[in-house]
């Protein structure tokens, strides 16, 4: 048996619009049991759609006082405790406000999540795309003046490590490329930075244990052609998120990468700004790719 995790967050998104638009494709999805895990009070709509048919389970969770990070706390490791019980199944959380939700105390989900499974810090985004290419930033919702100072051998390390394993569990060649922290990778500076004294170094030893990677290499050509098939590791969130959503637009999907447990979500924000103006102007795209992703992965 297979089944989908899906996390009902933040009640004052597109979130709950995008669920019940899916509605057909959720029931004809190759999936056995799919769990809303949430609160029915503030996501009626959803338990009244779904409620009924044998296919979903509505796990009802309190939202007390607005307190909206013991929320996210308590959906979360429900969500974890049935991925431990039943062992082919995927975790899909719905977009949410981070100032709201997280306190100041995670710079993202992929962190929250990745503390909330086993304490470990170890965790990557990988922004994927079947076709074309993904990305995966090395330090993500921080200040660019933070960057640097935050980018070390051990990080570098364990996120090629985690790419790899990620796409050997998919079954899928690719292709790594490290861009690098200066513009043109500092080839037009003498002194040693970051780029010349730590990448190259990694880049090198990493060849030497067969894994197919090359960089670094200039952040303003990278994606100018023959990206298919191909992650860039970025040393900054924009660096590759830009190009990425520029690119492939509602076509991806984030992944938290390096845990034993498999959790994606929409490539979009809360949209709350888009409520207002209709349904018409509501892509469900991206959560679409998420289903599609968990179908294939729980299928093999």
């Amino acid at each position: 048996m297979n089944s989908i995790c899906i996390l009902l967050t933040d009640h004052d998104s597109i979130n709950e619009n995008i669920i019940i638009q899916s509605y057909k494709y959720l029931l004809a999805i190759r999936i056995n049991k799919i769990y809303f895990i949430g609160s029915k009070k503030k996501f009626k709509k959803i338990y009244n759609k779904f409620g009924q048919k044998k296919k979903f389970e509505f796990i009802d969770i309190e939202l007390k006082k607005n307190d909206f990070f013991n929320y996210l706390k308590s959906i979360t490791n429900r969500a974890i405790k049935i991925c431990k019980n039943k062992k082919n199944t995927i975790i899909l959380n719905m977009p949410l406000n981070k100032k709201k939700f997280l306190k100041k105390k995670f710079p993202g989900f992929t962190e929250f999540f990745s503390y909330h499974m086993d304490k470990k810090m170890n965790e990557n985004m990988l922004l994927y795309n079947e076709k074309n290419f993904s990305v995966c930033p090395l330090t993500t919702h921080i200040e660019l003046k933070n960057v640097e100072n935050k980018i070390n051998e051990n990080k570098i390390k364990n996120c090629i490590t985690n790419i790899t394993n990620f796409y050997k569990k998919i079954n899928k060649k690719i292709r790594i490329v490290i861009l690098g922290l200066n513009p043109h990778a500092s080839s037009d500076f003498n002194k040693n930075t970051k780029d010349k004294k730590l990448l190259y170094k990694i880049i090198k030893n990493m060849k030497k244990k067969k894994i197919n990677i090359s960089g670094p290499v200039s952040a303003d050509t990278a994606f100018m052609e023959n990206f298919k098939n191909k992650v860039f590791i970025g040393m900054y969130h924009d660096q590759v998120l830009i190009p990425f959503k520029t690119i492939n637009k509602f076509d991806g999907i984030n992944i938290t990468i390096g845990k034993k447990i498999l959790r994606i979500s929409p490539d979009h924000g809360t949209a709350r700004n888009l409520l207002k103006r209709g349904k018409k102007t509501i892509s469900n795209k991206s959560f679409l790719k998420c289903l599609d992703f968990c179908s294939k992965k729980l299928n093999v």
